[in-house]
């Protein structure tokens, strides 16, 4: 064989060699690994966000029940998060099953994808899709099907709207007083009472003009009362608190009302306007209850 015939050869053999390589890497290698998990794909895709009324998530150390009440969703029997609860149906529709990323049953414990270390989500008693480790690339993770060796790549926020705490998954706001309605403001802290009044464009206390920063930061905690955390089931209020807040209008309505109990740490808050007693930091509580002297 000439040299210009080997040559020749040679670039053949190449060129052939490429386009093996490249019809492994598109096509999953005609006998081996599909390019996608149809069967993941089609779990997911059965979920009816629009009709769904339970869903079921159990991480390592959480088991949460999700279930549609009316309009509102609720988690373990307390209230839940609205925006948690969209984010999720959100994240179901919107997920896309991407290119299969193992398929040895030796990866899953490094993916995190194994039954005790995943986050297992059950739609309405259907089919369960395992959730792992967030993924090598912004807005992925793994997931897998429990009986399948296979383990895809999704995109999406799935992995993230649905590995949450309990805690995460309840509804924070107890209490969102209507505070353009509030005349006046009586503060009790300390065995001390102080009245705010509304005049017409500021505020006073003892006939003198109150701070404003001060009624301000108390208005802003009466219209969005937020939890930092939820005091335990069995716990229970003293009948005298140690701050309380009552919120009226001018005909002299209740319009909010607020008692605080000084804790480890922290203050544990209860209100009318919903059944749980929360805990906030003490500067939070600084803010809905200031001291007598309080120049803000």
């Amino acid at each position: 064989m000439s040299e210009k015939s080997l040559r020749a050869s040679l670039y053949f053999f190449g060129a052939v060699v490429a386009l093996y390589l490249v019809a492994r890497l598109v096509g999953g290698g005609g006998g081996g690994a599909p390019a996608t998990d149809s069967d993941l794909a089609a779990a997911i895709g059965a979920i009816d966000t629009e009709g769904l009324s339970v869903v079921e998530i159990a991480g390592p150390a959480d088991a949460l029940r999700l279930e549609r009440d009316g309009d509102a969703w609720t988690v373990n029997g307390f209230e839940a998060d609205s925006s948690a609860v969209a984010r999720l149906l959100r994240a179901i529709d919107e997920v896309e099953v991407s290119g299969v990323a193992a398929t040895n049953p030796a990866n899953h414990a490094r993916l995190g994808i194994t039954a005790d270390s995943a986050w297992a989500l059950t739609a309405d008693g259907g089919g369960t899709v395992l959730l792992g480790k967030t993924g090598n690339r912004f807005r992925t993770s793994y997931a897998r099907l429990p009986d399948a060796d296979v383990v895809s790549l999704i995109e999406g926020d799935l992995r993230s709207a649905a590995a949450r705490s309990l805690f995460d998954w309840r509804n924070k706001i107890v209490l969102e007083a209507d505070t353009a309605a509030v005349a006046s403001i009586r503060v009790v802290r300390d065995g001390q009472a102080v009245l705010y009044e509304r005049q017409d464009s500021a505020w006073t206390t003892g006939g003198e003009e109150a701070d404003a920063t001060t009624v301000r930061n108390i208005l802003q905690e009466l219209a969005g009362l937020r939890a930092s955390g939820f005091a335990p089931q069995d716990a229970e209020m003293p009948d005298e608190p140690d701050r309380l807040v009552q919120a009226m209008d001018a005909a002299g309505n209740e319009v909010a009302a607020v008692a605080l109990v000084e804790d480890d740490g922290n203050f544990r808050v209860s209100t009318p306007a919903s059944p749980y007693i929360i805990e906030i930091p003490t500067f939070r509580a600084d803010r809905i209850a200031p001291g007598p002297t309080d120049d803000g």
